[in-house]
């Protein structure tokens, strides 16, 4: 069957709005790509303090953002963007003329190791290192990004499909002298095969996770909170060889408009106890499960941290569980993100990952303290300078579904 010049022309329109589509999308790759660059100037292999800072400048640093952490061969180093003579660069103006210089805000950080780094030694943000998410340091956090993935490749090539379509459609029939609209029934072969195509890629997506998904929501660590004290908690951890037979660090969270508040147990491993360590900012020990409780005293947030590809909402009335495994150490950010209010954006916090050892002795530092002062200001029920949060807890239990192993 012969084609004609109409089909041609309107067989050329689609390829070119295809090419079209796939080169915007080919331009939002190249976006989110990880700058690489070089030094220019060489960085020292001091610590750095406040009286000794370091600045430096990189070939190509307008292709970084203005904040984060840079790697420079193996070490990784907290930067920001500075003026010539390191004031804080301000955007506009300031950016166009300063687009390479940096000063080195903290080194030796994440168990790095403190390295001497040459004018040419390679460069590369470290917070760029997936195509969307910042670095993954969760045990589970690479099953999390894989199926992220795998969707959007599905939903990328069905967009990719749909908008050239569209943009054929718009250029193809646009309105002229002599051209009359067509009125069409559709094809319900094709509605039905569509509907069903969604439908098994769903339930096939459904099943690819659900293993997943029981592992980071359904299959808990056991806390032994109350059922020992943090040492023996400890010895129990460093007999155990795999991870997921340590005992888990057990840590309530309130959440409340726009705050979040931590509770870690003292030295004697139980919860609403003189001892008690409340914290507004979340401390753990790098490689061992951390289980949270997590509620709110108001309306819906959401607990989430990027870095270990959790997200967990906190709802009215219910004390849900959660956990992750972080797998180095830093300070990372805790976020809401559950549009809760007028001051959502400002719902921010950090997470301290310490090693072991310092992790123990932040414990036995900070449950002295709580003691020493909820026993001398005679606070036999814990009160403490946040206790109306943990007042309201220890007064008000709940159990939800699988939260069996919530203790007070």
């Amino acid at each position: 069957m012969a084609i004609s010049q109409e089909q041609k022309k309107h067989g050329a329109i689609l390829v070119v709005s295809l090419a079209a589509i796939l080169v915007l999308c080919w331009l939002m790759r190249v976006m989110f790509e990880l700058p690489t660059t070089s030094l220019e100037d060489t960085l020292p292999g001091e610590q750095v303090t406040a009286a000794a800072p370091q600045y430096f400048k990189v070939a190509d640093g307008a292709a970084f953002n203005g904040m984060g952490k840079m790697l420079i061969g193996d070490e990784e180093i907290e930067i920001a963007r500075v003026t010539g003579d390191g004031a804080p660069i301000a955007k506009g103006a300031q950016l166009l003329e300063n687009p390479n210089t940096f000063k080195v805000v903290r080194r030796g950080v994440n168990d790095t190791t403190i390295a001497a780094h040459t004018a040419g030694a390679q460069v590369s943000y470290s917070q760029g290192t997936t195509f969307f998410f910042p670095e993954n340091n969760a045990s589970f956090g690479d099953d999390v990004d894989e199926l992220f993935y795998l969707i959007l490749w599905i939903t990328g090539i069905a967009f990719i499909l749909t908008e050239g379509f569209f943009l054929f459609c718009v250029i193809s029939f646009w309105d002229g002298p002599g051209k009359t609209a067509a009125y069409i029934h559709g094809h319900h072969k094709f509605e039905v095969g569509a509907t069903l195509g969604v439908c098994t890629i769903l339930v096939l997506l459904g099943l690819w996770q659900s293993e997943m998904w029981t592992q980071m929501k359904q299959v808990m660590p056991v806390s032994m909170a109350g059922k020992a004290d943090f040492k023996t908690q400890e010895r129990l951890a460093d007999a155990a060889d795999d991870p997921a037979a340590k005992p888990p660090v057990h840590i309530q969270i309130v959440a409340t408009r726009f705050k979040w508040y931590f509770r870690h147990p003292g030295l004697d491993g139980k919860f609403a106890t003189v001892d008690d360590i409340p914290s507004g900012e979340m401390f753990v020990p790098e490689g061992r499960d951390v289980l949270f409780h997590l509620r709110t005293q108001d309306v819906l947030h959401s607990f989430f941290l990027p870095n270990y590809r959790v997200k967990q909402d906190a709802v009215p009335g219910m004390a849900i569980p959660g956990w992750f495994r972080p797998l180095r150490t830093g300070i990372f950010q805790i976020m809401c993100a559950e549009l809760c209010g007028e001051g959502h954006t400002t719902m921010g916090t950090r997470l301290h990952v310490k090693s072991v050892e310092d992790y123990r002795a932040w414990v036995a530092e900070k449950s002295e303290e709580w003691q020493e002062l909820n026993e001398d200001e005679d606070r036999p029920e814990w009160y403490g300078i946040e206790g109306k949060f943990w007042w309201w807890w220890d007064s008000n239990e709940v159990r939800v579904g699988y939260a069996e192993d919530y203790l007070k």
